[in-house]
């Protein structure tokens, strides 16, 4: 099942200019996760369509099932 878009995230992806199939992407086929204990997440790294670098948070609890709770998505300098 694809990974959950609110409507507050769909505006924020808009604004920052990264599309949902770029978060899909990174979503399904990360090329490094991090934990991230203190804000209860994991932090999925890759790339966007045009190559810029990504950081995807998805809910620690949700991450590694079928259907992964997306908190934010931003570009990484």
């Amino acid at each position: 099942m694809p990974p959950r878009f609110t409507h507050h995230l769909r505006e924020r992806l808009r604004k920052r200019k990264i599309s949902e199939a770029d978060v899909q992407a990174v979503v399904a086929r990360p090329v490094n996760v991090v934990h991230d204990p203190q804000n209860r997440s994991y932090k999925l790294f890759g790339w966007t369509g045009d190559g810029r670098r990504i950081y995807v948070a998805v809910r620690e609890d949700s991450w590694g099932t079928g259907d992964p709770v997306l908190k934010t998505a931003v570009e990484v300098s």
